[in-house]
């Protein structure tokens, strides 16, 4: 009868070992989930909201047409380009200088367009039309922009 309560006993003993390893894989599997969904949580937490609304504007002027979009609440984010009518060429400009007007210069040399300067305050809220000027042939021709979509 000993060799078989040795048996039992062994067995019971390798039972309860064997239920400890699948306890501690199953702990260290919730473990890993929990972590997982902390890290995600805590990215999404640190993803910071916008700080301006971008608000789309278009026009025409000196054979070209003009799209600006004002970063309303953040106007150094505003952005620029113009579009020659006639090969289709796209011109980025950036932002050079904004008190009561944003003046904006090409990136690269430019076209035919050499600086655009627009009738609106950095701290005002976006308006429904934006006036303005652009420098072309040494010429200052004047254009309105209108919201779009």
């Amino acid at each position: 009868m000993s060799p078989q309560r040795s048996h039992l006993e062994t067995q019971n003993i390798v039972d309860r070992r064997l239920r400890t390893v699948n306890n501690v894989k199953s702990l260290m599997n919730r473990r890993l989930f929990i972590i997982a969904l902390l890290l995600g949580l805590l990215s999404a937490a640190r993803a910071e909201p916008k700080a301006y609304d971008l608000v789309n504007y278009k026009g025409k002027a000196a054979g070209v047409t003009i799209v600006f979009g004002f970063a309303d609440g953040y106007p150094e984010a505003s952005t620029l380009k113009t579009i020659d009518a006639a090969g289709g060429k796209t011109t980025k400009f950036t932002l050079d200088q904004m008190d009561k007007t944003m003046k904006f210069v090409p990136e690269k040399g430019g076209g035919a367009i050499k600086s655009v300067s627009l009738d609106i305050d950095g701290n005002d809220r976006a308006p429904a039309k934006v006036a303005g000027s652009c420098l072309a042939g040494g010429k200052s021709v004047p254009f309105t922009l209108l919201k779009s979509k």
